[in-house]
């Protein structure tokens, strides 16, 4: 058969012409290409989950590691086991070991975490750093392809948390009465508040048993001095009367009705105008951040209120020194002058924390004089006691003409601060088996029978 070149030209103009079976021919030569992308998408899809998989597992292990900070990789190991990782080798901080296909590789790192905003996010965890509170677990592994595997090499997921868990305690440190003489503390707080108490015994040891609880105390509080829509650090910021403070600690629901009343007393009765940084009085720590009638979890914060307003009237007595008359209150004596001064505790150790291991509390210093005069009697019937000759005031025949008419006992006391500091706080099995350790230095006494020289009695400098 022949053909002419037109005929072929022509042939070929109708070829192209003709547009049937087009799609089929597109469909031939797009089909693997489509495929391959599909198979890619997929791939890359499955990777994405089992790289979020991977960091929530990695993030579980991190909490339950800074739960049990003391055991931080057995504790890593046994999550990542209950979630289907089984094969998993431990690198140890400065080496570098490469996850294989049937293994994955974990490092975990015990350190130090601060909270505070003004540190940048990657440089709040400081591994390594005592004591430790935080972990930092990361885990690398090979991503599983399910269509690429044999074009390429399936890829390293790596992924890395820091958990932190900040254990804290409330505690304070003061003074407790073994007993109560009503005369004597109606005496010395009157003195500190600026008003005159009647209290009964009764009343003072219902406000040595009555537990406030100071986050209701700082709401009551944030209501006496008309604050709104704002943290338990913002009223604690602030300062306020020791009137103010005793109404407050009268409002804290739970309270007995005679603790209640012995409190709105002392509020009514309190004239010291001096208003107390409320900072010095109690540092909620990262409890403070919290909103007004917010509570922590796990986290009970109470105090005396008996050693509460005595720590408050002390902070609003300052370094001002308080003179009481006792003489009225203690039977057989016939004058006696009790002075006390109070050193004003530093600013950064307040008498109530809520805190971490190494927060300290601390007393102020105290100094107490007391000038007592003790009265021999009248002789009046010449028995045993002077000379029995005749009425009037009489004392003790020492003999050579000598007699004794009164005793005069100048007694000074320094009472050194106290303090105390939170050295570990521990639950191994949960909140029940909550621990908490206390080092205490004691506010040591030193008492000199002897006249003093008044001046710089109050000078704590």
């Amino acid at each position: 058969m022949r053909y002419s070149a037109r005929g072929v030209m022509d042939a070929a103009r109708r070829l192209i012409a003709d547009r049937r079976a087009n799609f089929a021919v597109m469909t031939a030569l797009c089909t693997p290409v489509a495929l391959t992308l599909t198979a890619f998408a997929i791939d890359e899809g499955s990777l994405y989950n089992e790289r979020r998989a991977a960091q929530s597992i990695v993030d579980l292990a991190a909490i339950t590691a800074a739960a049990n900070i003391n055991k931080a990789q057995q504790a890593v190991l046994t999550t990542l086991k209950d979630n289907g990782i089984t094969s998993v080798a431990v690198q140890e901080q400065g080496t570098k070991i490469e996850p294989t296909g049937s293994k994955a590789v974990v490092e975990v790192v015990p350190g130090r975490y601060s909270g505070v905003s003004s540190i940048a996010a990657g440089s709040r965890f400081e591994a390594g750093k005592l004591p430790y509170n935080a972990v930092q677990v990361s885990m690398k592994k090979l991503g599983t392809l399910y269509f690429a595997a044999s074009v390429m090499a399936p890829p390293v997921i790596g992924t890395t948390a820091t958990a932190s868990a900040q254990p804290a305690a409330a505690f304070s440190v003061g003074s407790r009465l073994a007993s109560v003489n009503g005369g004597v503390l109606n005496a010395l707080l009157g003195a500190l508040l600026g008003g005159n108490l009647s209290l009964s015994v009764m009343d003072y040891n219902s406000l040595i048993s009555a537990d406030v609880d100071v986050l209701s105390f700082t709401d009551a509080l944030a209501t006496q001095l008309r604050l709104t829509g704002v943290t338990y650090s913002d009223v604690l910021g602030s300062k306020a009367t020791v009137g103010q403070i005793a109404t407050a600690m009268a409002n804290v629901p739970g309270l007995d009705r005679t603790a209640k009343l012995a409190l709105q007393t002392m509020a009514s009765s309190a004239t010291n105008s001096v208003k107390v940084p409320l900072g010095h009085l109690v540092d909620l720590g990262s409890v403070g951040s919290l909103g007004l009638g917010q509570k922590p979890a796990g986290l009970s914060v109470s105090a005396s209120a008996m050693s509460m307003l005595s720590a408050a009237a002390a902070l609003a007595n300052g370094t001002n020194q308080v003179t009481v008359d006792l003489g009225a209150t203690i039977p057989g004596l016939t004058s006696t002058t009790l002075q006390v001064a109070i050193g004003e505790p530093m600013q950064s150790l307040p008498w109530l924390a809520v805190g971490e291991l190494g927060t300290v509390v601390r007393t102020a210093q105290t100094r107490i004089k007391l000038n007592a005069s003790v009265g021999i009697g009248n002789g009046n019937n010449g028995n045993g006691f002077g000379n029995g000759t005749g009425n009037g005031t009489a004392g003790i025949n020492l003999g050579g003409g000598v007699k004794l008419l009164a005793v005069n006992l100048p007694l000074n006391i320094e009472v050194a601060y106290a303090e105390a500091k939170l050295t570990d706080i521990s639950c191994p099995t949960g909140p029940s088996s909550i621990k908490v350790s206390i080092a205490a230095q004691p506010g040591v006494v030193a008492a000199h029978l002897a006249d003093s020289n008044a001046s710089g009695f109050a000078d704590f400098g």
